[in-house]
């Protein structure tokens, strides 16, 4: 049967070369959207590596040149203000909070090799781990007892350490940021390993990471206080807290918000991100169904002669309706088969290895397909109906 079919399809090869060409369109612009999906749909439902529950951001902006050199005492003052606070139960100083948009890259290595590996860093003063509860699974965080180390401790991430020292314990190694022409300050001890940290949010890749300590008498005030509230507290205790930042520096502007509001905001964005490439995938898809819907009914009437002439040798109207659904599930799966062919390459040169392996490749497709079969039967049922109840009477009198 599929013989025959086939040696019919062939006979209309222009005409089903362009139903073709628009089914492979569209299928690879369904496969490329669902592969956005399903990668940003994993990246969702990994974990964070820390706690954004009860937890608020304090960003603070001043006119003067106030932020911009170390003020040991004013960071204590910040610090000792809020957890005054019953509501407050930890307060951390951290230069790039969770859920921002900013970041800092550079090139880290081992000291004993040259092989670069990019990274992000940031800084964090010796509460952030307990503020944000962030994952520690080896050695420690930092603490009071850097201060006065001869060594800069650093605190990575399990991809940079996994990146860094392969097998190997991370611990007490020393790495180097390959960025920094002071090669004194260039030089790191790592003294922990967290888990891996996404502070820009759900939607952030496994990056490497590296985090430096804060500190007061070294570094400038940073310009983002975390602190973390007891369960229940209510959102107008952004008022309480404004004050109680106003009795210690009233000439800087502060800015309050929790986390979860960060959260949403975030999601919000990467929605209006999202939108337009799935408004194209449909706006074509629609112009697909259209498309089919239209050349199936005129094939259909451009055969009347023939498919009266095999309803007048016997065939029923359910073999007709079988045999126009099964030629547009054929000339489908042709343009997808064609379609592979090129898609396949992606996994296999590793192109796009960061957003898709052979697990996402293997169902971006098989959903793709699902959705391109979908539309080829409802686009065939109305005319595959139309053909299967052709009077053979009538369609041997056509003209």
């Amino acid at each position: 049967m599929f013989n025959h079919l086939w040696k019919i399809l062939w006979k209309r090869k222009l005409k089903n070369a362009m139903i073709s060409a628009e089914i492979l369109l569209i299928f690879v612009v369904i496969f490329g959207v669902v592969v956005g999906f399903t990668y940003n749909y994993r990246l969702y439902n990994r974990p964070l590596g820390f706690d954004i529950d009860h937890r608020w951001r304090v960003s603070l902006e001043a006119n003067s040149k106030i932020l911009d050199t170390p003020q040991p005492q004013l960071v204590d003052q910040f610090r000792r203000a809020i957890a005054a606070l019953p509501e407050v139960t930890s307060v951390s100083f951290i230069e790039i909070e969770p859920y921002s948009n900013s970041g800092f890259g550079g090139d880290f290595r081992r000291i004993d090799q040259d092989q670069k590996i990019e990274t992000y860093s940031l800084s964090a003063d010796d509460m952030a781990a307990k503020t944000l509860a962030i994952s520690q699974i080896a050695g420690r965080w930092f603490s009071a007892q850097d201060e006065a180390s001869g060594e800069i401790p650093i605190v990575i991430n399990r991809k940079l350490a996994q990146n860094l020292f392969k097998q190997e314990d991370p611990l007490g190694k020393m790495i180097a940021n390959t960025d920094l022409a002071d090669k004194e300050n260039a030089t790191y001890r790592v003294v922990g390993v967290i888990e891996n940290y996404r502070y820009f949010g759900e939607f952030m890749s496994q990056e490497n990471i590296a985090i430096f300590r804060h500190s007061a008498f070294k570094s400038a005030p940073l310009s983002n206080i975390v602190i973390q509230l007891q369960p229940g507290t209510p959102r107008n205790f952004e008022i309480k807290l404004y004050q109680q930042l106003r009795l210690v520096r009233n000439d800087i502007e502060y800015t309050i918000t929790p986390l979860i509001e960060e959260r949403d905001q975030m999601l919000r964005q990467k929605a209006m991100f999202f939108v337009p490439p799935v408004l194209i995938a449909v706006f074509l898809l629609i112009m697909v169904c259209f498309g089919l819907f239209g050349v199936l009914w005129q094939n259909v009437n451009s055969r009347i002669p023939e498919l009266g002439l095999r309803r007048a040798i016997g065939a029923s109207s359910a073999q007709i309706y079988g045999q126009i659904v099964t030629e547009q599930l054929l000339l489908s799966s042709f343009a997808m088969a064609v379609g592979m062919l090129f898609l396949i390459q992606l996994p296999f040169t590793g192109i796009f290895a960061k957003f898709m392996d052979w697990n996402s490749f293997f169902l971006s497709t098989g959903l793709a397909m699902a959705i391109i079969y979908l539309v080829s039967i409802v686009c065939a049922l109305y005319p595959a109906w139309m053909a299967s109840r052709m009077n053979p009477t009538d369609a041997l009198h056509y003209e």
